[in-house]
């Protein structure tokens, strides 16, 4: 055990000193040591390897640590709140909201959940301090809605593209699209980009572009709804369109990876330098 606390302290260094390749490193060699029965070192571990990869944008990898530390541990507030940041990067707020919110609730002193809730809360435009797991703002569909998105990100996780369009319809059944908040049309919005990426998984280009144009309605500065009508265009072939909305994806959000790679990719298609654009 104490060849394994050297080995976590030494990380740590590395990981305060932003070396991240080094503290990942390190943790691999920390994880031969442990047994497979020692399932809290191995979330903890899991964590640990997870905040190295935000530290070094390599989302997709932070996300499947997390997630398989909260496959081991679902009570993880560490775990919670690097896939909220995850979602909060990838510009999925009110999953984020959702996931920073467990992680106070599961370890109300987490300052790294609750800086995360304040920096979405501030996004989505509430208090900083707003927290729907409060038992004074509590309700049964906001409860449900949030167990809904936890469940569709997890099949999406799997592959199983219907079965999270399934997820999606029922959680859109919480919200009454002829009458709704500004509250509401956000979650729409978010709702729709995430629908519109599980049709472009299954090769349902109309239904995807149904899907985005629905987001961009509620929300026309949607960095993610530009981008997914950017692919949609590029797989019809349409690059002029598709370039056109992968660039104003990324001028809406630079830091939008798939917009970036998609407005590369177009841009070489036409002949252009990767980064080339006409806004």
């Amino acid at each position: 055990m104490n060849q394994l606390e050297t080995l976590f302290g030494q990380a740590y260094k590395f990981f305060e000193q932003k070396d991240f390749n080094r503290a990942l490193e390190t943790l691999d060699s920390a994880e031969n040591l442990l047994a497979p029965e020692d399932v809290e070192n191995t979330a903890s571990l899991l964590n640990f390897k997870g905040f190295n990869y935000l530290g070094m944008d390599s989302l997709e990898k932070a996300r499947e640590c997390f997630e398989k530390s909260l496959s081991l541990n679902p009570a993880s507030s560490q775990a919670c709140a690097g896939l909220g940041e995850v979602f909060f990067l990838c510009e999925y707020d009110y999953e984020a909201k959702a996931m920073y919110e467990w992680a106070l609730d599961y370890n109300y002193e987490n300052m790294f959940a609750a800086k995360g809730l304040a920096k979405v809360n501030m996004s989505l435009g509430l208090p900083e301090d707003h927290n729907t797991l409060n038992l004074e703002t509590l309700d049964s569909k906001k409860e449900n809605f949030y167990h809904l998105i936890g469940e569709a990100y997890r099949l999406f996780s799997e592959r199983k593209y219907q079965d999270v369009l399934n997820k999606l319809t029922e959680a859109e059944l919480y919200f009454n699209r002829k009458t709704f908040s500004r509250d509401s049309s956000q979650k729409i919005s978010t709702l729709e980009n995430f629908k519109g990426f599980n049709y472009l998984a299954l090769q349902q280009l109309e239904n995807a572009k149904a899907s985005f144009e629905n987001s961009l309605n509620l929300n026309p500065n949607s960095s993610q709804a530009c981008a997914g009508l950017g692919e949609v265009f590029f797989l019809q072939e349409m690059e002029k369109e598709s370039k056109t909305m992968f660039e104003w994806a990324v001028k809406y959000n630079p830091s939008n990876v798939f917009a970036v790679k998609g407005l590369a990719k177009v841009n070489s298609a036409l002949g252009y330098p990767e980064t080339h654009t006409t806004l």
